[in-house]
């Protein structure tokens, strides 16, 4: 009798997750009304997103409605809830374009085609911003300033025509006679410079400049010589000042060997994770052969496969068990949800795209908060992912065709800034 019933509760469960796999691998929504093309999407800020009326916005939605119309397909936006989702939707061939920025990957394009690469961005690390100055970002600043090539040219410039300009006076003043107090025309001529000289000096501040001077030339001499030299004081001052200024809340560059010790929140299934992941795995083989902190760091590799959270409900935020283990890991669903996290201060850092991240560190509430790093760990070109289900080569080669169209336009790169903000080119 038990083992009837044990075989019968068996059944029943077996019957209800049957049931349930279809909604579980769901995660896009089903398409409506009459179309030629299911394009997909999620909440990635500012490509994708849905806007306040529900309706897709970003610079990718965009820029895929110009290009559907050279290709002369109609569209069904669906939305999904992770990148995962997403991938899972183009091998079953539910969604014919994924629009989300994706980064091109040989991994992926095992599975799945991909477009012409329409943008590059790149892994960057986010942190709270502080009110300290970083002597270090500020020596740097001022140190690249000033050898700029076409900085240095100009310092070397100046310099040249200030003591070329000096030489001249002083010859001047050696080939004319000291009596220059003598009557006539001479000495009504200096008098006349002598007011001017005395009316120049009291309204530009340099009363007392060149009363170590007897002839009206040398004073004349050592007044252009004390403008030249505050003029050059003052640029050396506001280079220094600038850059002081600019370090103001910055944090020196984070190695990609510090991130398994800090807290981190990282996109769910994203090249951000597998980074993390992989950086993790490299710390567990520096670690000693067998100690608590390499099986600890083995652990967390493993918690960061993506696989591992392929049945967890991808719509929450998940934060890592604790480990006894300097840092951690907090898995989000969106990028926006990621900074939220660093801005709550449950994170030290958010480790994703810098396009995403630079964009939202310009906004409210996190303007003045949270410091995007300058560099990037590596850089990642974006793409659009076509499903191979039907044979899609056609629709592949027809929307490369006009990325490429859009992409020769002059004014790509300011379509790009308008969207995605100034500087949305991702560094080296």
């Amino acid at each position: 009798m038990r083992d009837h019933v044990i075989r019968l509760l068996t059944l029943k469960g077996l019957l209800l997750m049957g049931l349930l796999a279809p909604v579980l691998a769901q995660a896009c929504e089903a398409p409506e009304g009459a179309h030629d093309l299911v394009v997909a999407i999620r909440s990635a800020e500012p490509f994708t997103y849905a806007g306040p009326d529900g309706l897709p916005r970003g610079f990718a939605v965009d820029l895929w409605h110009s290009i559907s119309t050279d290709i002369d397909k109609t569209t069904a936006f669906v939305s999904c809830d992770s990148i995962d989702a997403q991938e899972q939707a183009l091998r079953r061939g539910d969604v014919d374009v994924v629009i989300s920025p994706l980064t091109i990957t040989a991994e992926r394009m095992l599975t799945y085609d991909f477009s012409q690469q329409y943008l590059s961005s790149g892994l960057t690390l986010a942190v709270a911003q502080t009110g300290a100055i970083d002597f270090e970002v500020a020596i740097e600043t001022i140190t690249d300033t000033v050898f700029q090539p076409t900085v240095a040219r100009a310092i070397i410039l100046f310099l040249l025509l200030n003591l070329i300009t000096a030489y001249l006076l002083r010859a001047l003043m050696r080939s004319l006679p000291d009596d220059l107090d003598a009557e006539g025309e001479v000495g009504r001529g200096r008098a006349f410079m002598a007011y001017m000289l005395e009316a120049v000096a009291r309204t530009s501040g340099l009363k007392g400049v060149g009363n170590g001077f007897r002839t009206l030339l040398g004073k004349v001499f050592e007044m252009i010589m004390a403008v030249v030299g505050t003029a050059l004081s003052a640029m050396i001052l506001g280079v220094i000042t600038s850059a002081f200024v600019g370090a103001i809340g910055e944090n020196p560059p984070v190695s990609s060997q510090a991130l398994p010790g800090l807290s981190i929140a990282v996109l769910r299934c994203s090249t951000a994770q597998e980074f993390l992941r992989q950086e993790v795995t490299e710390a567990a083989f520096r670690a000693d052969e067998g100690s608590v902190t390499q099986e600890g760091l083995k652990a967390r590799a493993a918690w960061l496969d993506c696989a591992a959270h392929q049945d967890d409900n991808i719509r929450k935020v998940d934060a890592m068990p604790e480990d006894g283990l300097p840092g951690g890991v907090v898995l989000t669903p969106t990028w926006k949800e990621a900074v939220e996290q660093l801005y709550q201060g449950k994170v030290e850092a958010v480790l994703g795209d810098w396009i995403a991240l630079s964009y939202m560190a310009r906004r409210a509430p996190y303007d003045g908060q949270i410091s995007v790093q300058n560099s990037v760990y590596r850089n990642e070109p974006y793409g659009w992912a076509i499903t191979r289900a039907g044979g899609n080569e056609d629709l592949r080669r027809a929307i490369d065709s006009a990325l490429i169209v859009r992409m020769r336009d002059t004014d790509w790169r300011k379509r790009i800034e308008n969207t995605l903000g100034s500087g949305a080119i991702a560094p080296n």
